[in-house]
């Protein structure tokens, strides 16, 4: 799992997390990058050390942590156990908006959990983004609607979200971790899809030739989806096509990110 979705599946639940939540390379880059911030302590923990699995609250003694079971009697914690974690979304709505190039930002919510990451510019049009964590039932989109209502209108709006994509007129909406990519390393978030074309927006004629690599990858990726190989996500399937596509033009140049993407969607009928 990438960081941004693990960022995404921790935002989507709503809650703090333990480091047991995600012990994995993505999660540790998400504390050490500031997506997640340290967020108070367990006050229990779930034993699975015995036969039936229990809740027990979290004690100190002897010098240590631990909890009692009542089989196995009191059993320690490792400190880095304890520290729970829940999202930083003013630093990852910052982030977003830096990697965007946006203007009209705003540093707090618009009102409740909907967040306006600001304006990017297009292609041919200028994209209003916003951020809410979920789109997946009618309390949700009630929610983004009534803060949507607290803003000025765009022409073209993008809602960013951690799950879900529930359809609402007059807006597109993306996951997280289908627009950007978070470098473990670095810590550096990057954008690897166009909001204009997720948006709907216009687009210029370029002119000029046609994509080198179009011809090559639009069959493959019919293929792929034909024979039921395709992946659900558009970021899985972009990796997936990729070493196919490496495998059989091993001496053509390797399409980008964002090309890959873009045919994928246009197969899969713009979803």
């Amino acid at each position: 799992m990438t960081a941004t979705s693990r960022l995404c599946e921790i935002i989507a639940q709503g809650g703090k997390v333990s480091t047991d939540f995600g012990d994995d390379d993505g999660f540790a880059a998400l504390v050490r990058h500031g997506y997640l911030r340290e967020a108070g302590v367990l006050t229990s923990v779930v034993c699975d050390e015995c036969d039936a699995p229990h809740s027990a609250p979290v004690v100190y003694e002897t010098d240590m942590y631990g909890y009692y079971c009542p089989d196995l009697g009191f059993l320690p914690l490792a400190a880095a156990r304890l520290a729970v974690f829940s999202p930083d979304i003013p630093k990852l709505i910052e982030h977003l908006a830096e990697a965007l190039g946006c203007r009209q930002r705003k540093s707090s919510s618009v009102h409740g959990e909907t967040w306006r990451i600001g304006a990017a510019q297009a292609d041919a049009a200028t994209v209003m983004l916003y951020f809410h964590p979920t789109l997946e039932t009618e309390d949700d989109a009630r929610a983004l609607q009534d803060a949507l209502g607290r803003e000025a209108r765009s022409e073209w709006r993008l809602v960013v979200t951690a799950q879900g994509a529930l359809p609402m007129a007059g807006l597109a909406t993306v996951r997280l971790d289908d627009l950007t990519e978070i470098d473990i390393t670095t810590g550096a978030l990057r954008v690897i899809a166009d909001p204009g074309v997720l948006a709907g927006s216009p687009r210029k004629n370029p002119g000029g030739r046609p994509s080198a690599h179009g011809d090559l990858l639009r069959p493959l990726i019919a293929g792929r989806i034909r024979d039921g190989t395709a992946v659900e996500g558009v970021n899985a399937e972009a990796g997936e096509v990729r070493t196919a596509f490496k495998a059989k033009y091993p001496n053509r140049s390797i399409p980008s990110d964002s090309a890959i993407k873009r045919y994928i969607r246009n197969e899969r009928g713009g979803s």
